[in-house]
């Protein structure tokens, strides 16, 4: 069971993107992290989510970032961590629909050698209940397939309604299913919806087919004992949460049942 982080976050009460968190998520065994990649206002590309702190880094420019009382990591730094920590995966979600964005991106990427170790995120959204969104779409992913058939991507589900029919359009090598936690109103309607459509279908067959496919599959964003199992019950490949320590003890419990010594 693969345990990833939403937003490198160690624990919820951690604002996330930070690297405190990449550092101590990597000691502690964890898969991977998902952190997020932000054109600041003159198009530097930093490790952070729009609106996460005030003033929005994404809307000044580096040069007043960097003197600011913020401490931000550019995508530069970021992946020069990355390859300092072997093994560790990560997902960067994409927090602007700017082919120039995932072009950069890709640039970076490739440069580093880090093809196999990076995915890049964005939403096939069906559900949208904030009027501001920072969600992506998923034309982003398929622009980067174009770019560069060696980037893998992840693929955040909102309704899965047809995960094998999403395989086949986008190729991810990756999926996220689940309900949203963010914004409150959109957990409030995604976590009821849902608990009622996985029950009037096998949709454990839907995951078993998109893993036949190649495809990786997570459920997120989990940050309880009881849901993560339920999700484990229905045979995905890993969890994404908040609360790495909370993850860690779970994936334990759960290899200690399926392969006792």
């Amino acid at each position: 069971m693969e345990i990833w982080t939403h937003r490198g976050r160690f624990s919820p009460y951690d604002s996330g993107n930070s690297l405190n968190n990449f550092i101590a998520n990597y000691h502690l065994g964890v898969t991977g992290v998902e952190m997020d990649a932000s054109f600041t206002a003159d198009e530097r590309i930093i490790i952070y989510h729009p609106g996460s702190t005030y003033p929005d880094l994404s809307k000044m420019k580096w040069q007043d970032i960097n003197n600011s009382i913020f401490s931000v990591m550019t995508l530069t730094e970021f992946l020069s961590l990355v390859r300092s920590y072997p093994k560790i995966l990560c997902c960067l979600d994409l927090k602007h629909n700017s082919e120039k964005l995932v072009e950069k991106i890709i640039s970076e990427i490739s440069y580093r050698g880090l093809q196999d170790r990076i995915y890049l995120t964005a939403f096939d959204r069906k559900l949208n209940l904030s009027l501001v969104s920072t969600e992506t779409s998923v034309k982003m992913l398929s622009h980067a397939k174009k770019i560069d058939e060696t980037i893998k991507t992840h693929l955040i589900v909102s309704w899965p309604s047809n995960l094998p029919k999403l395989v086949a359009q986008y190729h991810p090598d990756m999926m996220s299913i689940g309900w949203l936690q963010e914004p409150k109103l959109m957990h409030i309607v995604s976590f009821p919806l849902f608990k009622l459509f996985v029950i009037t279908r096998l949709f454990s067959h839907d995951i078993k087919t998109v893993q036949s496919m190649g495809v990786k599959v997570l459920a997120g964003i989990i940050n309880d004992a009881s849901s993560m199992n339920y999700f484990a019950d229905m045979g995905v490949d890993g969890i994404m949460t908040d609360d790495a320590i909370l993850g860690m003890k779970f994936k334990e419990e759960h290899e200690k049942k399926f392969c006792p010594e």
